[in-house]
């Protein structure tokens, strides 16, 4: 017989924070509908990871908390990547531009999101990025992101912008369709060859990594989900955000049950 304490544990997931600067004081951050998606849709237990400065890259603390973790949630923000600090975290960057700009960049998120990324993939452990969690993706196994969507097709730049008119809860409203191909692994989930999203974003995939596979696509040609070839379990990215209005949304729902359990499978796997 099971005992009430094995009934009780849990899948442990880490989840990438954002750099905030405030009055002079840096802070790790992230949005709270994140934690409650993953604890009431995925059934895991969280841990939020801190950004990482550039004097602090070789220390190494990431793996560490890595190898405890049966999971990776690589969360959205509204800051641009940084390509190279991604792809190589510990290189010196422009001393002429500060590393967090609110809105612009968030270099300590980056240099987390490469070692995070990395260690996950080395543990053969499941990913889910959302928004700009599906860019760091596609950026750390060798793509490329239009600097601006605006810029790369204007006459289609409205369906992916945000909508600052509207109340932020409504800007979170589905805006698009997006096309799934059968013979991934978001078509299981999804359970359709077409899905309703809601996706807010400034970059986004120009190059698709050739390690990554396309999963969805909008009409004007754009990547909105990717998976990892090859990967022993769920690695997966999407460009929209399930978190949002996952009480009401079935798509939503199926995502975070799917990488819920593919955490749960990793943790018993390992017997954690």
């Amino acid at each position: 017989m099971i005992s009430q304490q094995a009934e009780s544990v849990r899948a442990v997931v880490g989840i990438t924070s954002n750099r905030l600067l405030a009055d002079g004081v840096h802070r790790d951050w992230l949005r709270r509908k994140y934690v409650h998606a993953l604890v009431r849709y995925a059934g895991v237990t969280n841990v939020i990871l801190p950004t990482i400065d550039a004097d602090d890259v070789g220390i190494d603390g990431v793996l560490p908390i890595m190898s405890r973790l049966d999971g990776l949630v690589l969360t959205g923000d509204e800051s641009n990547i940084d390509a190279a600090v991604v792809r190589s975290p510990a290189s010196t960057t422009p001393t002429n531009q500060p590393d967090v700009e609110v809105g612009i960049r968030d270099r300590p998120r980056d240099r987390l999101s490469a070692a995070a990324i990395g260690a996950a993939v080395a543990f053969g452990m499941p990913i889910l990025g959302i928004c700009r969690g599906l860019q760091e993706l596609n950026v750390y196994f060798g793509g490329t992101l239009h600097a601006s969507l605006a810029e790369w097709r204007p006459e289609s730049g409205a369906m992916h912008a945000e909508k600052p008119c509207l109340p932020r809860d409504r800007q979170y409203d589905v805006s698009h369709y997006v096309t799934i191909p059968s013979d991934g692994v978001l078509f299981p989930i999804a359970g359709a060859t077409e899905a309703q999203v809601n996706s807010l974003h400034n970059q986004g995939i120009e190059k698709i990594a050739s390690a990554l596979k396309p999963e969805a696509w909008t009409s004007d040609g754009l990547v909105e989900a990717v998976s990892v070839i090859g990967a022993p379990t769920l690695q997966i990215g999407v460009q929209w955000h399930p978190e949002w209005h996952v009480a009401t949304d079935l798509l939503s729902k199926r995502l975070f049950k799917a990488f819920g359990d593919a955490c749960v499978a990793y943790c018993q796997r390992n017997k954690r």
